[in-house]
């Protein structure tokens, strides 16, 4: 079925471009996005470097007369563009460019390709000490290393849930809720969720929750899922804080997240993130469980 919704449609090349060009000139360093000059020879090759390969091109006698200008002046115009591709082809390092920008260990097939066939696509260009080098392909490949939160995303509120853990609905002895019920959490979690991820457990200690951050388990295996068979599962939420990421921060780096005198006895139960019951954190035997003080949903909402 045909779309009737018109989007704008935005080439990959293109967007890994303008955003190289984008990151580069972040990062300080003298880059643009134009076109060639339909008037210009380019010398075009192939580099290897330590994140993999990438397409560039200089002018012909634009790094001719930067890299020997008292040649270029003798030779004016006489000297073919072939002997200035030999003579590229022939330096080990015929530009200098930043290894964090854009590194290479080798060079190779170099051609002579015409400007006027490069017209109408803007490249990547980047000033260096001998010619322009234009990027035409590989640009966006390159892995951008880890940069610290800025001042602004330090200060985006986070919500922390504490969860203790879950119950199945269908294993309780009643099939209704009512006040006074006590809901066993049958399965002790005691982790720590941000942005639906959890992000570690914690045990309690005097002082509130300690806190032991663990990574994702992006290896556990996925079952095969039967809707009718899925349960409807109950959680049990003992808080959720609003924290800034540098209040995050600092709350791991002393492992003790503060636990209000009263967060015991107002345990959120919700299913399908919906709270559907309030109450108290109880132990029966050695079994953890909340008593229900409010109840939204059942025979005790009223």
């Amino acid at each position: 079925m045909k779309s009737t919704l018109a989007l704008r449609h935005v080439a990959a090349a293109e967007y890994e471009r303008r955003h190289a060009v984008a990151r580069w000139q972040r990062d300080g360093h003298p880059a643009r996005l134009c076109q060639p000059q339909p008037q210009t020879r380019y010398i075009t090759f192939w580099a290897q470097g330590s994140h993999g390969l990438w397409q560039g091109m200089v002018g012909a006698r634009e790094w001719l007369q930067a890299v020997w200008p008292q040649w270029s002046q003798l030779l004016s115009k006489g000297c073919p563009d072939q002997d200035i591709l030999a003579l590229f082809s022939g330096v080990s390092k015929p530009v200098d460019i930043a290894p964090h920008l854009l590194d290479y260990q080798r060079l190779f097939e170099f051609k002579l390709t015409d400007g006027e066939s490069l017209q109408g696509v803007c490249l990547p260009c980047i000033a260096t000490a001998q010619s322009d080098l234009w990027v035409i392909e590989g640009a966006g490949h390159r892995k951008e290393a880890p940069r610290p939160l800025q001042a602004w995303l330090q200060a985006v509120p986070q919500t922390l849930r504490i969860v203790l853990g879950s119950s199945d609905l269908g294993r309780l002895p009643h099939p209704q809720l009512v006040r006074g019920d006590v809901l066993f959490i049958a399965e002790q979690a005691r982790q720590l969720f941000m942005a639906d991820q959890c992000i570690g457990q914690f045990t309690f200690i005097e002082e509130g929750l300690h806190m032991q951050l663990t990574p994702p388990d992006s290896a556990s295996p996925i079952a095969p899922c039967v809707l009718s068979q899925l349960p409807v599962k109950l959680e049990f939420v003992l808080g959720e804080l609003t924290l800034s990421m540098a209040q995050l921060n600092e709350f791991i780096e002393r492992q003790v997240l503060p636990l209000e005198p009263m967060a015991a006895s107002h345990v959120e139960v919700r299913a399908g993130g919906k709270r559907i019951a309030i109450g108290e954190l109880v132990q029966l035997d050695d079994r953890l469980g909340v008593e229900l003080r409010e109840v939204f949903r059942g025979i005790g909402d009223e």
